[in-house]
């Protein structure tokens, strides 16, 4: 056995430790056979192409966790750099084992080791967090501060409360003489153009990530208000990916192109500092309205908060007549993406539609419409499935009526406190001519022929064929005349 595991080893050209690394935990003199054979059968057959889906399982993480435990730690460190060094190894298995052994160097405080593993997982985004943290902390040991406050930064980007991150960042930027940001400002980078000396805004905590970018309630220190900023995510602004840097600022541009009371309005743009500032929707969304009041008590029947329900309806129209105008079909439309400026139960507080990451634009030469898209290629499915059209779903190119269809999910969830369609039924696609029905009760104490209209006016919105939708300038006529119905009716 000990010839068979030293020819093992040369044929693998196991490295001794950097010079610079601290001496050696010793090792214990009697191998576990077992962990060691087992994990070199599975080098072997992964070389073969087989048992790759094993190379990160649970298995081999148990057989890798005993060397480590039995005392062989650096042998099972060498393990893993073999598993990861394989061939056609699958990337979540390699990000797996990347993350596995970079924790295992820290512990032997031989991460320089691990430096390139590091690197790589800064592009692994459920990796990324702890990746960064692990290069700050490195390049800050090592008094390299330029790196340590690029890697800090990307950690805020992703977590504005990782313990310990934000005060190293500001010691770090005051011993380079510049700005302290007390909330988080460098997020956005170094070079920020600030005021008196100072970051322009301040961030106070985050509002929400998405796949673009995060969110913060942010302080506008020149003119003293509250505002949401987005900033771009960190690993979307290298060079390679200056497609989705640009789509970014492009999309921001078209939003505050729009300039309508019923769409966020964009405040700020800062490409250097890839940041949008918008205004603040201090009244939350109608996702947490739904929320807190519940299935039962989302909305009490009755043609008084009918008035009220047809008046949310028509605003959100008016700002999809504004897009689809303008070639722009949103592709999002959900109760977390409509906003309100105030307390939503606060008389004449108005809805507004935002979050346009991804949006579909008109194309250079602003070609709309549905013969426009019909031409395009098929277009990848993206939104929010529980608020997708079938088309949608299907990759069809992007039409305005895809954002009728989730105006008439929307619309049935406001009325019901509930979704159309249970998770199951959702997950299988399955839809039918009779999705949108409304339950009795959903209109309880509204005249008869006032619910059948409405009624009527939401299975048009959710009519199976896009083309029997309404645009949406005739579905806001609809909702205005509902609602003139519904104030006569009172």
């Amino acid at each position: 056995m000990a010839d068979d595991r030293g020819f093992f080893a040369r044929l693998f050209r196991r490295r001794p430790p950097p010079s610079t690394a601290p001496a050696p935990r010793p090792e214990p003199a009697v191998l576990r056979d077992e962990d060691d054979a087992w994990l070199e059968q599975l080098v072997i057959a992964a070389g073969d192409g087989k048992r790759h889906d094993e190379l990160a399982g649970p298995d081999a993480l148990a057989h890798l966790d005993a060397l480590w435990k039995g005392g062989h730690e650096r042998l099972a460190t060498e393990w893993m750099e073999k598993l990861i060094s394989l061939p056609e190894a699958p990337a979540d298995a390699v990000a797996t084992l990347r993350a596995r052994l970079v924790d295992r160097l820290d512990e032997r405080r031989e991460l320089e080791r691990g430096l390139a593993h590091l690197e790589a997982l800064t592009a692994s985004e459920p990796h990324a967090l702890r990746a960064h943290y692990l290069l700050a902390e490195h390049h800050r040991k090592l008094g390299d501060d330029v790196l340590a406050l690029r890697h800090y930064e990307a950690v805020l980007a992703r977590d504005l409360d990782y313990p310990n991150v934000r005060a190293r960042v500001e010691r770090l930027r005051a011993a380079r003489g510049l700005a302290a940001p007390a909330a988080g400002e460098t997020i956005a980078g170094a070079d920020v153009v600030g005021i008196a000396g100072g970051a322009r805004y301040r961030l106070v905590r985050e509002l929400g990530r998405g796949a673009t970018g995060v969110v913060y309630l942010a302080r506008d220190a020149e003119l003293e208000r509250d505002v949401a900023v987005k900033l771009l995510h960190p690993h979307l602004a290298a060079a390679q990916q200056q497609e989705a840097l640009g789509r970014f600022f492009h999309e921001a541009r078209v939003m505050a192109s729009l300039r309508h009371p019923n769409v966020v309005a964009v405040l700020d743009l800062e490409e250097k500092a890839r940041r949008i500032v918008l205004e603040l929707a201090a009244g939350g969304t109608l996702r947490d309205l739904l929320r807190e009041r519940g299935p039962s008590t989302t909305m009490s029947p009755g043609p008084r908060s009918l008035r009220r329900t047809l008046e949310r309806h028509a605003q959100l129209l008016t700002a999809l007549v504004a897009a689809h105008r303008r070639g722009i079909v949103h592709r999002d439309v959900k109760p977390g993406n409509l906003m309100f400026r105030r307390d939503p139960d606060t008389p004449g507080v108005e809805l507004m539609l935002g979050d346009f990451g991804v949006a579909h634009l008109p194309d250079a030469a602003g070609a709309v419409g549905a013969d426009a898209a019909r031409s395009r290629r098929p277009a990848e499915a993206v939104g929010t499935l529980a608020y997708m059209s079938p088309e949608q779903r299907r990759g069809e190119p992007p039409r305005p009526a895809d954002d009728i269809w989730a105006v008439a999910v929307v619309l049935f969830e406001v009325l019901t406190g509930r979704h159309p369609w249970s998770r199951d039924v959702l997950l299988a696609g399955a839809r039918t001519a009779r999705d949108f029905d409304l339950p009795a009760d959903a209109l309880a104490g509204v005249p008869p022929a006032l619910a059948a209209a409405l009624a009527a006016h939401l299975r048009r919105l959710g009519d199976l064929d896009p083309e029997a939708r309404p645009a949406a300038d005739a579905a806001l006529a609809e909702a205005y005349a509902l609602r003139a119905d519904v104030i006569a009716a009172a």
